[in-house]
């Protein structure tokens, strides 16, 4: 079968000006990525919204190339890639703890730009390292699932055929001595260190008689010239020289670099450097401070740097000093011509091409013991139209006691097919579908029952809505006697011309919600699971399916729900079509011949206890899992504050507590203020498990002793994201001492970078409960 046309156009966009390193990178590494356009600015926020759209994108990222700060990089990032069908995004300069207080802005950058990519490409272990430290701060929901698909490829470091000769022989060096950093000037980069060490060194009694300059290959970083001065000035009173030489074209640096007397790179956190591989592919050896990045670069290319630690700086330097002035044995600043380095500049490119070319859409299609549809199934999706970046089909057998046959890939439109098995062990469809969607490599996941054929345009339609923001996408399904028509493989009779009555409270739902335009906390019962597609970033927020639900159905309404809380848009495509073989589940009944009614009541049981829409789990019962939690801290409070606190909150619905501070016992023996409460399923002590947040539509926290009277909305709410016309509204007021947050607010927030805006009660909507409260009497005045 001839190849389908699927474009998996390349684009590698490069920021920066010229001269800067990260752009020097990009650029070099660019004639070895294959067949890829170069996009080139100086910072992003140049580029036009969606200018990558429908593209595939390799993209070289550091924050002062994004726009003018932190706090703006994302939202121009997700500006400009809005539409990428699948993104690679290669990060320097990663945050770490010497960036001091821009730490926080520049962590929840990186983690979001992250979180954001298909795939992820750091230079060192060291990076990762930092990596995930920024994504267990900024987005620990995502960060297991980002990890797995960050790749380490070093920086390129090969011998420069342009460098200056290696000296023959020993030779004296001219006067003055040199100490040489390389790169631009900007705090942090250990030139105060160099300064201090130098002027210590400088004072051996085998230097006497020879002057000892400090020379920086490099002018200021942007906004930091200021630092030209104090260096040099810092320099004058330890009573040795420093300058920078400004921009030096490429042509004059392998002379500067060989005439260095001593490399050196103090960085106190440096995580991947281009000043080092610039030394070491001169064939120079520098002395680098000791560091995790240091003995890294150390152990992966021996004998190309030397490691000392910060108090040792000074020796090591008149060492070497001395070392290279004398004509007397090899000298050590050089490295031994049999050193090897890597990877090369080649090497790199394909290591990063590779993954950036990886599918950009994956269809995962769960599989039991039903080769027929399979091969129906197949040959639709080898004949999709106008698929994005490549496609890839998973087949996650869910215990058959044949495995299935697949063709070989390539096969029409598919470039790579793989199959997946799991135990026998029921019906798992869940944990089947985990298991296809945990090997996929798609920016965008497609789902498919076994016995779901789509048309020819099924995948390009969810496709093209899951790539436009991070979105829960539902395709059309229509019914027919798939079994019927063997001849259905053949163009001509694809689709089917004899429909079956599909639901019409589905068509009433879309229709309804504008195709989910509108959809609200009820819209989760019109997402279905046959034909789904979701945005990896939808489902690294939300982990997947729910594995512990066995049986027939269910497991996409509590997807869905957690997608939505997780702030993801949900939409119905209309166009995504695909056909089930055989009537919908009003038509059939369950094995042991319930109908309808068994069928969905058994459902409705296995989902009360994960799904607290009253809609699912109804008003009144109480189940481990609430639909909105309480965290109190009531380290201080009194046991009657305690007390009245949690019973004024307990009488809002489907509400679960979570007490810390416990042990305390604001200034009297024993008993403490959590002591004495009932015995009561809803009532927890400890902190709040994320597994439960994320599935509660709302999270209150108390910041001190309020009876609260009401929250934004009734209890057992059919929605929580808009405040109920009769009660107290939000406000940004946090008078109250009551914090409200809707879970999908939050979730847009981090998803999306959709404001969440306001979220304390008013004043009104609470009432202080003092220290020495009588229980008694305060019941009696609050019915």
């Amino acid at each position: 079968m001839g190849l389908a046309p699927v474009s998996r156009s390349l684009v590698h966009l490069v920021p920066g000006p010229e001269e800067h390193g990260v752009a020097r990178h990009g650029l070099g590494v660019h004639p070895h990525l294959g067949e890829a356009e170069l996009l080139r600015c100086d910072r992003l926020d140049e580029l036009p919204d969606a200018a990558v759209a429908g593209r595939v994108v390799l993209a070289q990222v550091t924050d002062r190339l994004l726009a003018p700060s932190p706090d703006q990089g994302l939202e121009q990032w997700r500006r400009v890639l809005r539409g990428a069908v699948r993104v690679t995004v290669v990060l320097h300069d990663l945050p770490q703890r010497s960036d001091g207080r821009h730490r926080r802005a520049r962590s929840e950058l990186y983690a979001g730009l992250a979180a954001s990519a298909d795939t992820v490409v750091v230079a060192s272990a060291h990076e990762r390292l930092l990596l995930a430290a920024a994504l267990r701060w900024a987005r620990p929901d995502v960060a297991t699932a980002v990890l797995d698909r960050t790749e380490v490829v070093p920086l390129p470091v090969e011998p420069d055929p342009g460098a200056a000769p290696r000296p023959s022989s020993p030779t004296t060096p001219p006067p003055p001595l040199t100490v040489v950093t390389l790169g631009f000037v900007y705090p942090g980069k250990g030139l105060e260190e160099v300064v201090d060490a130098v002027a210590l060194a400088a004072r051996d009694p085998r230097l006497q008689d020879r002057a000892v300059e400090v020379v920086n290959l490099g002018g200021a970083s942007q906004g930091h010239e200021d630092l030209l001065e104090e260096l040099a000035g810092r320099a004058r009173e330890a009573g040795v020289r420093w300058h920078a030489t400004g921009y030096v074209p490429d042509e004059a640096l392998p002379g500067l670099l060989a005439a260095a007397t001593v490399p050196v790179a103090a960085h106190r956190h440096v995580s991947a450097s281009g000043s080092v591989a610039t030394w070491l592919a001169a064939g120079r050896r520098p002395l680098l401070l000791d560091s995790r990045y240091a003995r890294e670069l150390a152990d992966r290319l021996p004998g190309t740097v030397r490691t000392v630690p910060e108090d040792g700086l000074a020796p090591a330097l008149a060492e070497a000093l001395v070392a290279a002035s004398s004509r007397d044995g090899a000298d050590p600043t050089w490295s031994s011509p049999d050193v090897r380095l890597g990877p090369t500049w080649e090497e790199a490119g394909g290591r990063v091409a590779g993954p950036a070319r990886q599918p950009a859409v994956s269809v995962v299609v769960p599989y039991y013991r039903d080769q027929e549809l399979l091969d129906l199934l197949v040959a639709r999706l080898a004949a999709q139209t106008g698929v994005r970046g490549g496609l890839e089909l998973v087949v996650a057998d869910d215990g058959s006691p044949r495995p299935p046959t697949l063709p070989a890939a390539p096969h029409g439109a598919l470039g790579r097919i793989r199959v997946l098995r799991q135990p026998d062990e029921g019906f798992r469809l869940a944990a089947a579908r985990n298991l296809g969607l945990g090997a996929a490599t798609g920016r965008v996941l497609v789902l498919l029952d076994g016995d779901t054929v789509p048309e020819d345009g099924y995948v390009a339609a969810l496709q093209r809505v899951c790539v436009d923001a991070p979105t829960l996408a539902v395709g059309r399904r229509r019914h027919a006697d798939l079994r019927r028509h063997p001849d259905l493989r053949g163009e001509a009779h694809w689709p089917p011309s004899a429909e079956l009555p599909a639901p019409a409270w589905l068509a009433e739902g879309y229709a309804g919600t504008q195709d989910l335009r509108s959809a609200d906390d009820t819209s989760f019962r019109f997402v279905i699971g046959a034909v789904t597609g979701v945005s990896r970033a939808v489902l690294d927020a939300v982990g997947g399916f729910e594995g512990r639900l066995t049986g027939y159905g269910g497991e996409d309404w509590e997807f869905a729900w957690r997608c939505w809380l997780a702030g993801a848009d949900l939409r119905h495509v209309p166009d995504a079509v695909a056909w089930h073989d055989g009537p919908d589940v009003a038509g059939r009944a369950d094995a042991a011949g319930t109908g309808l009614a068994g069928v969905k009541n058994a459902e409705t049981a296995r989902l009360a206890h994960l799904l607290p829409h009253p809609l699912v789990r109804g008003r009144g019962w109480t189940y481990p899992q609430p639909d909105v939690v309480v965290d109190l801290d009531v380290q201080g409070w009194t046991p009657g504050q305690v007390l009245l606190v949690v019973e004024s909150v307990l009488r809002q619905g489907d509400v679960g507590v979570w007490l810390t501070g416990t042990d305390a016992t604001a200034g009297h023996e024993t008993p403490g203020p959590g002591d004495g409460l009932p015995p009561d399923l809803r009532l927890h002590r400890g902190r709040l498990p994320a597994a439960v947040l994320a599935r509660a539509r709302a999270e209150v926290r108390l910041t001190r002793p309020v009876w609260v009277h009401r929250l934004p909305w009734r209890p057992w709410p059919a929605r929580v994201d808009v405040p109920d016309p009769s009660r107290s509204p939000w406000t940004e007021d946090p008078a109250s001492g009551v914090q409200v947050r809707v879970t999908r607010g939050s979730g847009r927030a981090r998803l999306q970078g959709v404001p969440s805006g306001p979220c304390f009660l008013d004043a009104d909507a609470v009432e202080p409960v003092p220290p020495d409260v009588v229980v008694e009497h305060w019941r009696a005045a609050h019915p």
